[in-house]
């Protein structure tokens, strides 16, 4: 199949032994995955990941993410629990095929609170789950809106477990983007307004400060916003860029290093099921952010 021909939100693409992966959110139970040699034609590899029977989660297999992580590969995935909280689970496996078995039989993020979109970050050698707090007990009567924010939360060495307190890093409404035109919904018979924060991911910058990209609705677009911090440090502070990285219906970014180095940044476009599709542009440095060079 061609890129173009595969349905996928959240796309994620591990490149490993000269085989690229796709893992794509498809499912309600399960994960699938892609394989390919150039990113333009795939084939199907099969079933990464399905929620155990007995579980604490039952669907909403979201936003996959394979990290390695010391000799093993770690998927991180959004699922919806049976008291209708979301969490991300983190499961392992020894190749990037799976499959992926949960390493403990409860969510990373912290347990009651409604969290997606986990990622791993690794700092001064400590492993950290930053995560999205979001949709529906972000409520925040002051604003009389419901604030997405963007967490942190140290790992133990093993991943099984939160050591220490979680910290937020900063919130939707923080981004001058996501403040100008907020998106609005329809909850409980009221219209009120929601700063979405899905999809945060993190990388180093050539100067050693660290960039995050996320994703907000703006009102009618999905766009992928950016927030950098120059102390190089997931506490920050965080400054965020006035204009977003990209601006066309399509988000939830992720980044890797392509066969020839090149920095790419992988999204979903359109926001439309089901016209979802991958869509993959090289990336550079530019005044000291990122912007596209062109789409591969």
């Amino acid at each position: 199949m061609k890129r173009s021909e595969i349905r996928v939100r959240d796309p994620y693409i591990v490149l490993d032994g000269g085989t690229y992966y796709l893992y794509a959110t498809t499912g309600v139970t399960t994960q699938s995955y892609y394989v390919s040699d150039d990113l333009e034609d795939w084939e199907y590899g099969g079933v990464s990941f399905e929620i155990p029977e007995d579980f604490w989660a039952y669907k909403d297999v979201w936003a996959g993410e394979v990290h390695k992580y010391k000799d093993r590969f770690y998927l991180f995935v959004s699922l919806l629990g049976r008291n209708g909280i979301r969490g991300t689970q983190i499961a392992a496996a020894d190749t990037p095929r799976g499959p992926f078995i949960p390493i403990v039989p409860r969510a990373a993020t912290p347990e009651g609170v409604s969290c997606i979109d986990g990622t791993l970050w690794v700092e001064d050698g400590r492993p950290y789950i930053v995560y999205s707090h979001d949709w529906p007990d972000n409520y925040v009567a002051q604003k009389d809106a419901y604030v997405g924010e963007i967490w942190a939360a140290e790992l133990s060495d093993d991943l099984t477990s939160i050591t220490g307190e979680p910290r937020r890093l900063f919130a939707s409404d923080d981004s001058p983007v996501s403040r100008a035109t907020p998106h609005h919904i329809m909850h409980e018979g009221k219209t009120v307004i929601r700063y979405g924060s899905d999809a945060p991911f993190l990388q180093r910058l050539s100067d050693g400060r660290l960039y995050m990209t996320w994703s907000p609705y703006l009102e009618n677009n999905y766009v992928v916003l950016s927030a950098v911090s120059d102390s190089g440090r997931l506490e920050g502070p965080w400054v965020h860029l006035a204009v977003p990285l990209y601006d066309n219906d399509g988000g939830h970014a992720m980044f890797f290093r392509d066969k020839l180095g090149r920095n790419v940044m992988s999204l979903h476009q359109p926001e439309r099921p089901p016209l979802e599709r991958a869509r993959l542009y090289e990336m550079q440095e530019k005044d000291g952010w990122l912007s596209a060079v062109r789409e591969i």
